[in-house]
């Protein structure tokens, strides 16, 4: 896949910028800025950030080839390009973890997060702008914020710093990878494999606590998986008792 990057300097949010000029923003095109007046991050949060400092962009992709009902593909891959990035880039000293759908986390601090708007057609998928935002030299964060990280918060003392630039092309080497998976019968059900195994609070069979947003129970349960096609997240009661939560509908409880 080839990339253009078109750099600004400040912007309400790089998506609005993607998603108000489609005819002139098409596949492959990143929009990157230094500085994000209005920065949106999932459950309507804000993302702040300071100038200069992390890398805040927005891919736009043209994905016609995926089913409206197989969506979740593209968050499956932008996640893990992004992963994979941070991965990359710390030579393996930041691992990186996805917390269900598509936050990026070290242990149980936030490193970024995805922000994934649909355009469809029929039953397709017409154009997605996957916008991304990664902490990277910031080392201060606004004290209301839960658990804020960044890479150089999260790097050895002696490790190089790491430039957002720098992630940034590890990202578009990744994304391309990534991407290609999408195509593919095998690709996907690897595609899947790759995340289900980079999931946060997936790794060991140990009960972590959550609240149902709807009723507000608080439970303790196993992360089963997600649901390949759908992204339902699926956990496991000490029961037995499976559940399936979409995306807003259940929260994890630290």
């Amino acid at each position: 896949m080839g990339y253009q990057i078109v750099r600004l300097e400040e912007v309400t949010s790089t998506n609005d910028v993607a998603m108000a000029s489609p005819a002139s923003y098409r596949e492959g095109t990143i929009i990157t800025a230094r500085r994000q007046t209005a920065g949106r991050g999932q459950r309507g949060n804000r993302w702040v950030s300071e100038p200069g400092m992390n890398l805040m962009f927005s891919l736009v992709l043209e994905p016609t080839h995926v089913p409206v009902e197989r969506q979740f593909r593209i968050s499956e891959a932008a996640a893990l390009a992004a992963s994979d990035a941070v991965r990359r880039v710390t030579r393996g000293a930041v691992a990186c973890d996805i917390k269900w759908p598509n936050d990026l986390y070290v242990g149980d601090r936030k490193l970024g997060g995805i922000l994934i708007e649909h355009s469809l057609q029929s039953e397709y998928l017409s154009r997605s702008v996957i916008g991304i935002g990664i902490n990277v030299r910031q080392r201060e964060f606004d004290p209301s914020l839960p658990n804020p990280t960044s890479i150089a918060n999260e790097l050895p003392p002696d490790a190089a710093p790491v430039a957002p630039d720098e992630l940034l092309a590890a990202f578009c080497e990744a994304f391309s990878l990534r991407y290609a998976q999408v195509g593919t019968d095998a690709g996907c059900k690897a595609l899947h494999a790759d995340f289900t195994a980079r999931l946060w609070r997936g790794k060991a069979q140990e009960s972590y606590p959550y609240r149902d947003v709807a009723s507000g129970e608080r439970f303790e349960a196993t992360v089963a998986g997600v649901d390949a096609d759908t992204g339902e997240l699926i956990l496991r009661l000490f029961s037995g008792e499976i559940r399936r939560y979409w995306f807003k509908e259940i929260e994890a409880i630290f």
